[in-house]
């Protein structure tokens, strides 16, 4: 991702899925959907219009829904949406998207109060709705009422809900953060994506520092080869993100140039969207300028996937066409304490091959950023004693011992 934001179109298998193409389609085929801010349980749905088809989101705010189908969801007598059947229902996905964008922001944030301050389930992962919300008046719920108003008008109808225990409604600030927090969560993880020019591999933490390496192999020696280590700062409500320094344990990285999220270190402005299986980044003055990206899948066996080291400062993914990015925050972490350190953070891409419980890279390395560190100063090209299990790979190293990654995602 360039200043200009590349257009990403993904292949029908990305290279580090390693899963085959499977064309056929049964358009009838029973899919499952999930309501969220955080999941949803105990939510009404109603599949086309039919009472007769009338059903409640599981503990995991789970739905289930067809091609085609409209659901319309409720809560009690209270109708807070209606949407084509979708693999991620949001309270921006059920508020009509044509109304004026200051009228549509108040009833998101009308809505997600509501759905909070129902939650009778303290842990902040899900939203559990109480059984019986009978009492609730459609009369009193109205949101295109200012925020305000809703929030004084739900107040006197929670009370009558003995599940609810605190009885208190949240606020618009709680409302926003904990949409904002959830849609982080759900975006945790390894994301990748590719296109005719580069490849980009994204780490997204739980506490919202990121890791991008975005290797350029038609251009191996362009000085925009590099990483980015900084944290995300996210508001659901309006799909903004921009990458900054805030709260992160380590100072911010950018040798990427202007690639990725930062220009030469300084915040962009960006656009994320998630629809359940690809996460969406554009440039918000020019939202045609996007990149897309599927999350790394997990394998139980074998190198194909995504990996951590132990300081959770460096990520290896191994695809299933041989070849593997390394995207490091770190450097050398055994520097000389004469001469210093030999390399420090950036990116690694090139091709590896399994033999004889080994790991054989080609050297030199196609793309190398980060000096010593890494797989390019290690007799790679010799094989690495190697070991893999359910959940961790090591490999051993002469002169320097055994190295060991947790298998992600």
């Amino acid at each position: 991702m360039k200043k200009a934001l590349l257009t990403l179109a993904l292949s029908t298998c990305l290279a580090a899925c390693g899963g085959s193409d499977k064309s056929a389609k049964n358009d009838d085929q029973i899919k499952i959907g999930i309501l969220t801010d955080s999941p949803v349980a105990g939510a009404t749905y109603i599949v086309n219009g039919n009472n007769d088809n009338t059903k409640k989101t599981n503990a995991n705010g789970e739905f289930e829904y067809q091609d085609g189908d409209v659901i319309t969801f409720k809560i009690g007598d209270i109708e807070i949406g209606t949407v084509q059947g979708l693999a991620r229902v949001t309270p921006n996905e059920l508020v009509d998207e044509d109304l004026n964008a200051d009228e549509r922001n108040k009833r998101i944030i009308n809505l997600l109060i509501f759905l909070q301050s129902l939650d009778i389930d303290e842990d902040k992962e899900t939203i559990q709705i109480p059984d019986d919300v009978s009492t609730l008046s459609p009369s009193a719920i109205d949101f295109s009422n200012t925020t305000s108003d809703f929030r004084e008008r739900l107040q006197g109808q929670i009370i009558n809900i003995p599940e609810i225990a605190s009885n208190i409604v949240v606020s618009e600030e709680q409302a926003k953060e904990h949409f904002s927090s959830s849609l982080l969560k759900d975006i945790q993880g390894v994301w990748y994506a590719k296109n005719d020019e580069s490849e980009i591999v994204l780490f997204i933490g739980e506490n919202g520092e990121y890791m991008l390496g975005e290797p350029i192999p038609n251009e191996p020696n362009s000085s925009s080869n590099g990483m980015e280590y900084a944290k995300i700062n996210l508001d659901a409500l309006s799909g903004s993100l921009y990458a900054s320094s805030i709260n992160i344990t380590t100072p911010v990285i950018d040798t990427n140039e202007d690639w990725g999220l930062l220009d030469h270190g300084e915040s962009r402005s960006m656009k994320l969207s998630f629809d359940g299986s690809i996460l969406k980044i554009s440039e918000a003055e020019n939202p045609d300028e996007s990149a897309e990206f599927t999350r790394v899948p997990r394998n139980n066996s074998g190198i194909v996937g995504a990996w951590q080291s132990s300081s959770g400062k460096q990520i290896f993914v191994f695809n299933s066409n041989n070849t593997f990015i390394m995207v490091d925050a770190v450097g050398d972490d055994q520097p000389d304490p004469y001469d210093g350190p030999c390399g420090g953070p950036g990116i690694e891409y090139g091709r590896y091959q399994l033999r004889d419980n080994k790991l054989f890279v080609t050297t030199p390395l196609s793309i190398d950023t980060n000096g010593c560190a890494g797989l390019s100063n290690t007799d790679a090209h010799l094989g690495l004693p190697l070991q893999i299990s359910t959940q961790s790979l090591s490999f051993t190293v002469a002169d320097e011992g055994t190295f060991t990654l947790t298998r992600m995602n």
